[in-house]
């Protein structure tokens, strides 16, 4: 048992970089192919819906790395703060088709 709980502690500043990416470009594939496929019947809600849940999932993320920002090892303390700017960039990446979603009409060409 706590050779599993070591695994944990030794992700979790990894946290915010690692769900950032992955939120990130689920929420971008899933907007790429309901804007271009099924522009009609897709957008906007499901697209901002699905965008609201990776901005929270990559936040949440975020708020894992920075809780580990305090710890005594000077390497992880690094990749604890990497990670808390990446996943405020991810935020930021994710925001913005939040707010093109929500400005652009559907099927705009």
């Amino acid at each position: 048992m706590k050779d599993a709980r070591t695994s944990f502690e030794a992700l979790v500043p990894w946290a915010g970089l690692v769900i950032g990416v992955v939120a990130a470009a689920f929420v971008h594939q899933f907007g790429s192919d309901g804007t271009f496929d099924h522009c009609e019947t897709l957008a906007p809600i499901p697209i901002i819906v699905v965008a609201v849940v990776g901005l929270l999932a990559t936040l949440g993320s975020g708020l894992i790395s920075w809780r580990s920002v305090r710890s005594a090892d000077q390497t992880r303390r690094v990749v604890a703060i990497i990670s808390v700017g990446m996943a405020l960039f991810f935020a930021f990446a994710i925001l913005l088709p939040i707010i093109a979603a929500a400005l652009i009409p559907p099927c705009f060409q």
